[in-house]
């Protein structure tokens, strides 16, 4: 049995899973081999990899992909070794910024650890595992041009928006479908065009009631933090505020399925901002929970607002 553990959020995160189905679909030596699909964030990575290794049946192979670290995280290097002296090969795969010291940690727990941040996890896993292959290598690219940034394809925008209205558990079914049509190169399939049609009205709607619920928040010594909430993913969100609010030096965006919070900035160290509430991220980019955001239906919570411009503060210098 095949494990296969990725990032949910993203495009990044379930290319990854595609290219390893990929892989193992083409591999004659394992093609017979079962393949479970996990989902997982910062805030529920510990109980995710607890739940798979805790089985009496361990897998065979545990991947993980487009994961990054946080403190919380050193729980389960226990879990790592004893399920690594039971025979399960452990190999992980990220590009997010983990301190030096960890990646030698996790490299003598488990098979191997590979962390690159100038390229995006689906383009490490691709290198890895199919290194020639056309349709992994568009994955790839497709992950990069989203998880960068850089625009450059439609398709990759859509695939994106499609992943973010299928997060939650409840939408399993539907993210294993996203990444076995990846895996075939089906990029292009009917199913998409149907997601498409149902998000589109969905996605305008709950666009504009996170620019009509922006708050802007002087920060001192820093500049305007912007923040708002929606049913749509937080980076979206941040996407959306930074495009209206150009002057502004920070935003985030509140999932409000999930009560995931992101955080994008140009001018402080997001990683290290979401390290203080035990999330983790890029530079530019990180994620975090809090316990109690909104004191009522959408209103903010003064606490959250406190804590968020203390740590700003604390970064900005």
């Amino acid at each position: 049995m095949i494990v296969s553990l990725t990032h949910e959020h993203d495009l990044d995160g379930l290319g990854s899973q595609a290219i390893i189905r990929r892989y193992f679909n083409l591999s004659s030596e394992n093609r017979n081999n079962e393949i479970i699909y996990y989902f997982a964030d910062y805030t529920d990575f510990v109980k995710k990899i607890n739940t798979i290794l805790s089985t009496e049946s361990i897998p065979s192979h545990l991947i993980i992909s487009d994961i990054g670290f946080n403190d919380s995280f050193k729980e389960i290097f226990s879990n790592f070794k004893e399920a690594g002296n039971k025979g399960c090969q452990i190999c992980w795969f990220d590009h997010h910024i983990v301190d030096e010291s960890i990646k030698e940690e996790i490299r003598s727990i488990i098979h191997l650890y590979i962390n690159d941040p100038e390229k995006c996890a689906a383009e490490i896993v691709k290198n890895y595992y199919l290194k020639n292959d056309k349709i992994a290598s568009k994955i790839a690219e497709f992950a990069r041009d989203t998880d960068f940034r850089t625009n450059r394809y439609d398709l990759a925008s859509d695939l994106q928006s499609i992943i973010g209205y299928n997060r939650g558990a409840q939408k399993n079914k539907n993210k294993h479908k996203i990444v076995d049509l990846l895996s075939q190169g089906d990029f292009h399939n009917p199913w998409f065009t149907e997601q498409l049609s149902s998000l589109n009205e969905w996605l305008e709607e709950e666009s504009t009631f996170s620019l009509n619920h922006a708050i802007i928040f002087p920060v001192e010594s820093f500049g305007d933090l912007v923040v708002s909430w929606a049913k749509i993913g937080g980076g979206r969100i941040t996407k959306i505020l930074k495009q209206k609010y150009i002057g502004a030096k920070a935003f985030i965006g509140i999932d409000t399925r999930s009560k995931d919070v992101i955080i994008y900035s140009n001018f402080i160290n997001c990683r290290e901002f979401a390290r203080e509430f035990e999330g983790g991220g890029h530079k530019e980019r990180a994620g975090f929970k809090y316990p109690r955001i909104f004191k009522e239906i959408d209103v903010l919570n003064p606490s959250f607002i406190e804590d968020i411009k203390k740590i700003i503060r604390k970064f900005s210098h």
